[in-house]
């Protein structure tokens, strides 16, 4: 793991139901939507949350820049944003209550205008946000190939907001294309499902659970894969606060390992990274 450079790429999932708040913009000033957190989303006071979601302008060239405000526009904070529009900003709220926020963006120097307001709340009950499964959890990143070489488990430890089943994982492969043991994990480590997954020639597997494995909310739960020769994808830097993104709840260091023959339960972490693997959730 100390192997890994660190992470360029930003927050934003891929194939879940997009709610957000898009605004009419000039020519060349740039548009919104948000991923996370979902609508009625609750953090707790003192937890990291990530905000996330993209900026375009026009059919899809990514904006230059996004910008935050919490103070309905008296001061504004400079989210990450990557070279294809994705874009975060870690907020951690202080007090129990809702946080509204807005955004604006700009392009070649032209300030777009400001968002409508997007809402989660903070230390009072939240609302299940609308989903459409099967849902799966995937996050558009800038992973690198990394030289371990080495047996180890890779995974993403989450929750999900409602009852449901998990069917399936997608994760995106480093350069060993061979045989891999999906496992499905758990509290305290308990052993859900697992099969082996044969050889591939490209880079993305999707597999499916069989039969699926029932998820309650408030439980964690580790999807995984045992590779015996490393050549996995990684990125660092990226699990570093809550993620709100419905059905599920990613918490910082989400993405775990574990080096060994053989594989076993994943709970080390290394710099908040993720190791490209995500859950599918049907309701």
């Amino acid at each position: 793991m100390r192997r890994l450079s660190r992470w360029m790429a930003v927050l934003a999932a891929v194939s879940l139901v997009v709610s957000g708040a898009s605004a009419a913009m000039a020519s060349n000033a740039p548009w919104h939507v948000v991923y996370a957190p979902s609508v009625g989303a609750s953090a707790e006071v003192g937890e990291p949350v990530l905000i996330t979601g993209f900026s375009y302008v026009g059919e899809g060239t990514p904006a230059h820049g996004v910008e935050l405000t919490f103070d309905d526009g008296v001061t504004w904070a400079e989210a990450d944003i990557n070279s294809n529009g994705s874009w975060r900003y870690l907020f951690t709220p202080v007090q129990s209550g809702d946080v509204v926020f807005r955004m604006r963006g700009w392009y070649n120097g032209e300030l777009g205008d400001i968002s409508p307001p997007r809402t989660f709340h903070v230390g009072t009950p939240s609302s299940l946000a609308p989903i459409y499964c099967p849902c799966t959890f995937r996050e558009s990143e800038l992973p690198h190939d990394d030289m371990d070489a080495v047996p180890v488990e890779l995974g993403v430890r989450f929750a999900v907001d409602r009852p449901g089943s998990l069917n399936g994982v997608t994760f995106r492969r480093g350069t060993y294309r061979g045989p891999v043991t999906i496992r499905v994990w758990g509290p305290g480590g308990t052993l859900l499902h697992e099969h082996v997954e044969p050889a591939a020639t490209t880079r993305y597997t999707s597999a499916a659970i069989t039969p699926p494995v029932q998820a309650q909310p408030g439980i964690d739960y580790v999807v995984s894969y045992y590779t015996p020769e490393g050549g996995y994808q990684a990125s660092e830097d990226f699990y570093t606060g809550t993620l709100f993104h419905a059905p599920y709840i990613v918490r910082a260091d989400a993405g775990v390992y574990h080096y060994g023959e053989g594989g076993g339960f994943p709970t080390d972490t290394w710099h908040h990274s993720n190791y490209t693997i995500y859950p599918s959730f049907v309701s």
